[in-house]
């Protein structure tokens, strides 16, 4: 089943809002088991337990967490997510606030996140 284009766009909300939070469980209950992360070329991650331990990894290491999202699109099926979003956040090790601003493509399977490609610039 896959999800309606605003469900995948709830997904994606839901997702930043996890993030915002520091919730590595909240955001694992959003992907497939075996789901793909990518963000060529820093970082690939393939199933939930590797995804986990990256975001709660971050989560432990930042504060002031946001991810807005400034524009998404999705299929009419909904199982084709593109989205621009800024993502900022400040370092515990020596407070730099770090901004970037990049974009996403989604793809969803039974509801869920199974392929996430994201790109990115820095801005601050």
């Amino acid at each position: 089943m896959n999800a309606s284009p605003g469900d995948a766009i709830a997904i994606l909300r839901a997702f930043g809002d996890c993030l915002a939070q520091g919730d590595a469980d909240g955001a694992m209950a959003l992907f497939t088991p075996d789901a793909l992360y990518e963000e060529p070329p820093a970082h690939t991650f393939t199933g939930r337990d590797a995804l986990h331990a990256f975001i709660a990894d971050f989560a432990a290491r930042h504060t002031a967490v946001s991810f807005t999202i400034l524009r998404a699109l999705s299929s009419p099926t909904g199982d084709l997510l593109a989205a621009e979003w800024r993502w900022a956040y400040t370092r515990t090790v020596d407070g730099t606030r770090r901004v970037f601003e990049g974009i996403s493509f989604v793809e969803l399977r039974d509801g869920l996140i199974a392929h996430w490609r994201g790109y990115s610039a820095r801005l601050e």
